[in-house]
């Protein structure tokens, strides 16, 4: 009789049929920057408190090669691409990096832009300031002031002093306000030692 062959097979005689695995992209918190435009400049009009971008794509190029423009707009101002792509998501990235980098050099070149003309950051500012000049960060109190609109003030205690900033239009910008109005007190009596 004779023997009846093993259905397995030698695993040295077959060749690996599983592909191997693509490799990965090694990306740092998150995405790319380049695409990551579009979020900052979601994240900049919504901490600003203005509308959120509107963007506008158009396809130059004939419809077997589409080459795309884009053009956004923010707070009343227009920015277009300079250049086209061949995906309308590269088109968009491109017009936020261009609003993002106008705007960023519209705030620098303004006189205390963070403190003055952008509330944004003030809480940022004063927490930080806070750390390096060994302090308690300061603590916030925001109420809403009685009437047809939505309008808030913010109390904070810094040092042991309380400010109480202008009204904003929710609790976070009038937290900001009140951070604002503690950094330019600070501004004009600093007498802190930073490390």
């Amino acid at each position: 009789m004779a023997p009846v062959p093993d259905p397995t097979p030698n695993p040295a005689s077959v060749p690996d049929s599983t592909p191997s695995p693509a490799p990965k992209k090694v990306v740092e918190k998150g995405l790319p920057n380049n695409l990551m435009y579009k979020n900052r400049l979601q994240e900049y009009t919504q901490k600003s408190s203005l509308q959120l971008p509107v963007y506008q794509t158009f396809n130059e190029g004939p419809g077997h090669m589409p080459r795309f423009r884009s053009t956004v707009w923010v707070d009343g101002a227009q920015y277009t691409s300079q250049k086209t792509f061949l995906h309308r998501k590269a088109a968009e990235q491109d017009a936020a990096n261009l609003a993002l980098e106008s705007i960023l050099k519209r705030v620098k070149d303004e006189e205390c832009p963070l403190i003055d003309a952008e509330t944004v950051f003030c809480k940022s500012i004063l927490n930080e300031f806070a750390v390096k000049v060994n302090r308690e960060k300061p603590t916030y109190n925001s109420v809403q002031l009685p009437g047809t609109l939505p309008v808030f003030t913010s109390t904070l205690v810094f040092d042991g002093v309380s400010y109480t900033g202008d009204a904003g239009r929710n609790k976070k910008e009038a937290e900001q306000l009140a951070a604002r109005t503690v950094i330019l007190s600070l501004l004009g009596t600093l007498t802190y030692t930073v490390n």
